[in-house]
């Protein structure tokens, strides 16, 4: 579903006269809100080398959202400031540069590496392409028509309409939450 067509059927929904720029960034938001609420995992596989400590990954990848990191049998954990030993099998990355540091460096080549995060939204919905789509599975675009109607409500002063289009968006993520979480 198009960003046009959320706008329209959120228009529908909720007669206003907000300028389409406001709508966009309630968009934006909204495209951002999902992935914090619904986690998705993504895999990626990695081919250590022997003693190379720094690769580089997808600009999809983030720190927060790493919550797996596997290279051969060992499992490395995220390098805090309160570790107490963080000199054993730890690893840091850095979102600007997207890359992975592992401590210690892989001991062989051709292990198996296996790197577990959730995804996160990359588009940036702009008043220039309306054509765009967000970033969430299709099967979810609809839940951006009540989020954008509840937003819209709410700027019309109309309360009541802005809570109950909150609280169906908010439920169908939810939903889609528990579901990605018990790993359907």
């Amino acid at each position: 579903m198009q960003i046009s067509e959320i706008i329209s059927e959120a228009d529908l929904l909720v007669p206003n006269e907000v300028p389409t720029a406001d709508k966009i960034m309630w968009l934006n938001a909204l495209n951002q809100d999902f992935f914090n609420v619904v986690k998705i995992p993504r895999v990626i596989s990695l081919t250590p080398v022997v003693d190379q400590a720094t690769y580089t990954l997808s600009t999809e990848v983030r720190l927060k959202n790493i919550d797996l990191l596997t290279v051969g049998l060992i499992k490395y954990k995220e390098l805090l400031p309160t570790a107490p030993n963080p000199l054993q099998n730890t690893y840091t990355f850095d979102d600007s540069t997207h890359t992975l540091t592992l401590r210690p460096a892989p001991y062989s080549s051709g292990l198996q590496g296996v790197l577990r995060y959730s995804r996160i939204a990359t588009t940036n919905f702009t008043a220039s392409n309306l054509s765009a789509v967000p970033d969430a599975p299709e099967e979810y675009h609809f839940s951006f028509v009540s989020g954008l109607a509840s937003f819209l409500a709410d700027a019309m002063d109309n309360k009541t309409k802005a809570a109950n289009y909150e609280a169906q968006y908010r439920a169908i993520w939810n939903r889609a939450g528990e579901q990605y979480q018990g790993g359907v």
